[in-house]
């Protein structure tokens, strides 16, 4: 608690200075105060700073008292609950302070979903970070993400996709990790080197502190991954230092080149797009209708209980397409099944089970089909024949153009 306290102090003491360098930190082979622990803990949690040019720009945008919007994806670890205590609220309130000239010119977006991978975000980041044209993108993934090729070529289009896109947010790659020491920060940072993109492993600033005995688990988190008010304060300060760390090093003299860097994983989810019943229609409605109840999507279609199975029909034109649809606990929940047509031809017959145990409407991912091409998709949507009398949802359906 003692060392939650100080850090807040410190944030606050960082807290409208119109942008002044600070001295950078010396590590400390010998450590005996708190501060002295923390600090180490600090430059041990920055694990790349990368290249900034972005971030620099961004950081004199906002001392310029211009517009600066930053935004968060992730998980759970990001959307903290939408408090203001959670590292993204507080580590956005640390940029304004610091940096800002007019707050009221800085936008903050919190586009975290608990329990989801990077897989759905890449698939929702166009609707819920590229349309607000960020200036700085940070994504946490680490614990949500497994160790499938997936996981890769998701986590990798993310950084793609927001270092292709016309605002050219700076990318800040967040790395977690679970109480067991589970994180898969190993692979990412193998990816974020490859981009040399900027990296905060607050997961190894928290296992030094761990390894050395200065905080225990249950000083950072009340269970087995999420930050407390405490532990969120950890982050922010890690965050914190990295910001102070840009602000004290000249910016290099160009971007990062995207055009010289080949990809090592990215195909199936570049250039995604998704829709919903807000942002896009469905062909023929059949006996759906609109309106859903997955967790933070509420603007799919729904086919209710009852014996009629029209299906749900969407045409669009892409290369890989994918259906959102909720992992509900509820047991009136039957089996979703589409037919996939593409150019004409029907090419697969898929099933996702939308009934799981113990299950709270979380989005999954389902895959729907992957082309070799762009061509022109048709998806009907209905319930299992041996099960017709059933509850179905389709939160969004999504496609890739690349």
């Amino acid at each position: 608690m003692a060392i939650a306290l100080t850090l807040g102090a410190s944030l606050l003491a960082g807290c409208a200075d119109n942008g002044a360098v600070k001295p950078g930190l010396e590590w400390n082979d010998n450590p005996k105060s708190k501060e002295e622990w923390m600090d180490n803990a600090k430059i041990t949690s920055l694990t790349n700073l990368g290249n900034t040019y972005r971030l620099k720009n961004a950081i004199e945008k906002a001392k310029n008292g211009e517009d600066v919007t930053i935004a968060y994806i992730g998980g759970s670890i990001t959307e903290g609950d939408n408090k203001p205590t959670c590292y993204a609220a507080r580590s956005y309130d640390y940029f304004v302070e610091t940096f800002a000239k007019n707050p009221d010119k800085c936008h903050y977006v919190n586009a975290g979903i608990s329990g989801t991978p990077s897989v759905l975000g890449s698939l929702r980041l166009e609707n819920d970070v590229l349309s607000h044209d960020p200036d700085i993108v940070f994504v946490e993934y680490a614990v949500n993400d497994g160790g499938e090729d997936i996981y890769y070529d998701a986590y990798e289009s993310i950084i793609r996709a927001c270092l292709e896109y016309e605002s050219k947010p700076a990318i800040i790659l967040l790395f977690a990790r679970m109480e067991e020491g589970w994180t898969s920060q190993d692979w990412k940072k193998q990816i974020g080197a490859h981009y040399d993109v900027s990296m905060i492993s607050y997961a190894d600033g928290i296992t030094y502190l761990f390894d050395n005995n200065v905080i225990q688990w249950s000083d950072f988190s009340n269970d087995y991954t999420h930050p407390h008010d405490d532990g969120n304060a950890i982050v922010a300060d890690f965050i914190a230092y990295f910001y102070d760390e840009v602000n004290r090093n000249p910016a290099p003299e160009a971007d990062i080149n995207l055009e010289a860097i080949d990809p090592l994983y990215a195909e199936f989810y570049m250039g995604a797009h998704m829709f919903t019943n807000k942002n896009g229609s469905a062909v023929d409605m059949g006996t759906w209708k609109e309106g859903s109840s997955g967790f933070h999507y509420s603007d799919g279609w729904k086919k209710t209980w009852d014996d009629r199975n029209e299906p749900l029909v969407f045409e669009f034109t892409g290369k890989h397409a994918y259906v959102v649809y909720p992992a509900s606990g509820t047991n009136s929940f039957g089996t979703l099944v589409a037919n996939v047509y593409f150019n004409g031809e029907l090419v697969k017959t898929v099933e996702f089970e939308e009934y799981l145990q113990g299950g709270w409407n979380c989005p999954y991912v389902g895959t729907l089909y992957h082309s070799p091409k762009v061509g022109d998709y048709r998806i009907e949507f209905f319930a299992k024949e041996d099960n017709v009398k059933c509850d179905l949802q389709v939160l969004a359906v999504a496609y890739t153009d690349k």
